[in-house]
Formats: structure tokens, sequence, C-alpha cells
């Protein structure tokens, strides 16, 4: 709505394999996978580092990933939507809406978004943006 109201573009983000950037802090433990067993050790398990798709716990890590990068660059997270996160230098703002690997950015300074996506774009690979265009 506000991006609406103040004429600004929307740019869209698609993180590919989002939750494969998330890196677990506490120890888990999986079979091994059908296909993959050891023969020498078949009931060893496998302790994970990164979350998998389908993990409990790979939304959390994906999102804690990306949160405190946002932070590291100073966007604060908004203490209404815990999926905004707003960054405001100078002049300059700028909104970052994430639902789960989709995020939607948009902001008063087509350059500042430019450079936050190129710099998104180096931190989490496969990152694709293409432009909404808003009726």
């Amino acid at each position: 709505m506000i991006a609406f109201s103040k004429g600004w573009k929307i740019r869209q983000l698609d993180v590919h394999n989002a939750f494969l950037n998330g890196s677990l802090h506490k120890v888990v433990y999986i079979k091994q996978p059908l296909g993959f067993v050891n023969p020498a050790f078949p009931t060893h398990v496998c302790r994970l580092y990164k979350s998998l798709y389908g993990l409990k716990q790979a939304l959390r890590a994906w999102y804690m990933r990306l949160s405190d990068f946002l932070m590291s660059i100073c966007f604060w997270a908004s203490k209404v939507d815990t999926s905004l996160f707003i960054l405001n230098v100078n002049h300059d703002i700028c909104y970052l809406l994430v639902y789960v690997d989709d995020i939607l950015l948009t902001g008063n300074n087509s350059d500042l978004i430019q450079r936050l996506i190129t710099l998104l774009s180096s931190v989490f690979n496969f990152l694709i943006w293409v432009m909404l265009i808003i009726f």
C-alpha cells in the first residue's frame, strides 16, 4: 500500500533453495537416506550441519540466517510484523518483506534498492529478481 501510494517500484526476489542456506544451531541426526546406506555401518546415523527441506527446523534456520544478515547491514525488524525489515539511511527508506523464500523489496531510492539486490545476490546464491508492475 505504501509503495503504491508513493509510486515506488516493487521488486520481487525469489531465493532458490532458501532452506539450504540455513545453519542448524542444535544437533540434529537423521537416518541414512535410502540408497545411500553405508553397508559397513547400516545402523549409523548422519549428523546435519545445514538444514534440509522437510526438516522441522529448516524454515527457522533460513529465517535466522536471513534476518541476521539483514540486521548486519543496518535493517531493523518491525516489532509489529516479524516478516518486515526496514532500512532507513539519511532520507532513503527501504522496506523488505519476507514470506518463506519470497521477498518483496521497495523504497524511495532505486539505486539503493539495486545495491541491496546485488548484495543479497552475492550472499544468497540463486537469487532471482523480477519487477512487479503495480496498477
